[in-house]
């Protein structure tokens, strides 16, 4: 991404400044008026991409958005579109053909191609007078094995929205300056008559008009953290701090940010229900130790993510790969929150054999439903634990492949293995270290 601060700042503070001022008028057209030229339905999708998030009025300016024109042509094209429309803003979108390659890998014996097309999206975003104030490009990839005939006009597609939906947040974020107060809940003067939205992150510091000359002003200027919009008026919202720390009667800047995420690392103990192998005496239950690595999406309110979870009883490892969805509930801002999740889990288990005359271990796969509680306290702004519970419902390991010298795949018999079935469940506990990446 290019773009030019200072021009920005003049845009944004156009957009945020006054409550009751109108929102800036954008035109999309398209400057490559060829074959693979953007069409009505990849316009109108851009359009619908910027009208959504409220900061736009979008103009609909039908067959003068497609412009054949030469390039030292177009600043002067685009005054007059500007005039004539009275237009504040253009997003003016340049896709070229997709390009298409392929490639030729040996695997399993035989020669197996592939074919991969990529489409590139180039926008650039004028003022109303032509000058440039940033450009923005967005690729999307899809590689296939042959055969595959990909549809350049739906990558196109998919590309031209992604790329609108970026620029929103990339060029054209929200800023804001408020009075902090001593509370968990902040008043900001803007709201839904700004474009923003419930659930927005806000990225805060503190700002000061001059060289401080007292105390409290120096004070003020350790204000630092990350705000989500809770509720949304028309010309103010309350926000929630989720990090950081911010002075009682401090003026801070607060900038849309995209949401933040959490990053996990954690030691679980699973319950499991176990039978052993032939010969074999034992419990029926065991704790199996894991450790956990996941990512999710710190937001307070509708959030997901997964992980990668590794461990194991005696003679025997697990390795799981989670996905899960759920919600986040601010308990005291920024530090303690509780979250609810629930989600599915694939389990690939391993053990040893008890047979010199079998050439691998033993292997199974089983599947689980995941539901989790979880306290994570922040005690600085990015790093924290947590502790959680899980239920855990999941079929149960009870067929168990090997493979003999000879190179045949075949069940294990009981007397072979240590266990002849394992299962998940029905609950289990988790502790570890959280870090907040914003």
């Amino acid at each position: 991404m290019h773009f030019y601060k200072s021009v920005i700042s003049v845009i944004v503070l156009f957009m945020v400044g006054i409550s009751s001022a109108a929102l800036p008028r954008i035109g999309v057209v398209s400057i490559d008026f060829d074959e693979f030229a953007p069409n009505n339905l990849i316009l109108e999708a851009v359009k619908v991409e910027l009208a959504r998030s409220g900061r736009f009025d979008v103009a609909d300016l039908d067959s003068v958005a497609y412009l054949d024109v030469s390039p030292d042509l177009l600043i002067n094209r685009l005054r007059t579109i500007a005039s004539d429309e009275n237009l504040d803003i253009f997003l003016a979108l340049e896709i070229p053909a997709a390009e298409e390659h392929e490639r030729t890998v040996f695997r399993n014996d035989s020669l197996i191609t592939y074919r991969s097309v990529t489409v590139d999206v180039l926008g650039r975003f004028y003022t109303s007078t032509g000058n440039m104030i940033g450009t923005i490009r967005n690729t999307v990839s899809r590689e296939e094995m042959l055969p595959f005939a990909p549809d350049h006009y739906r990558l196109a597609l998919t590309c031209a929205e992604q790329l609108a939906a970026r620029s929103i947040l990339e060029l054209f974020p929200l800023e804001v300056t408020f009075t902090a107060s001593d509370s968990q809940v902040f008043n900001i003067p803007i709201g839904r008559e700004q474009g923003i939205s419930r659930g927005t992150i806000m990225a805060a510091i503190a700002a000061s008009s001059d060289i401080p000359d007292e105390i409290f002003e120096y004070e003020a200027l350790r204000s630092r953290g990350l705000l989500q919009i809770l509720d949304v008026g028309n010309t103010q919202s309350t926000a929630r701090l989720l990090s950081g720390y911010l002075v009682n009667g401090g003026m801070v800047t607060a900038i849309e940010q995209s949401a933040p995420a959490i990053f996990y690392i954690d030691y679980n103990l699973l319950s499991m229900k176990v039978e052993h192998g032939e010969g074999l005496e034992g419990t029926d239950s065991d704790w199996s130790s894991n450790i956990r690595l996941g990512v999710e999406t710190g937001k307070w309110g509708l959030s997901f993510g997964g992980g990668l979870r590794a461990g194991g009883l005696e003679h025997s490892s697990s390795l799981g790969i989670d996905l899960l969805v759920g919600t986040r509930i601010p308990l005291s801002s920024p530090s303690l929150g509780l979250r609810l999740s629930g989600g599915g889990e694939i389990i690939f288990l391993m053990q040893d054999v008890r047979s010199d005359s079998l050439a691998s271990n033993s292997n199974a796969i089983c599947v689980a439903a995941i539901a989790d509680a979880s306290l994570e306290y922040l005690f600085s702004e990015h790093l924290g634990i947590q502790f959680g519970v899980s239920g855990v419902l999941g079929t149960a390991a009870d067929s168990w492949t090997v493979q003999e010298y000879s190179g045949r795949v075949r069940d294990a018999n009981p007397d072979e293995i240590y266990y002849k079935k394992m299962e998940h469940g029905p609950f289990g506990i988790h502790a570890g270290l959280i870090y907040m990446i914003f």
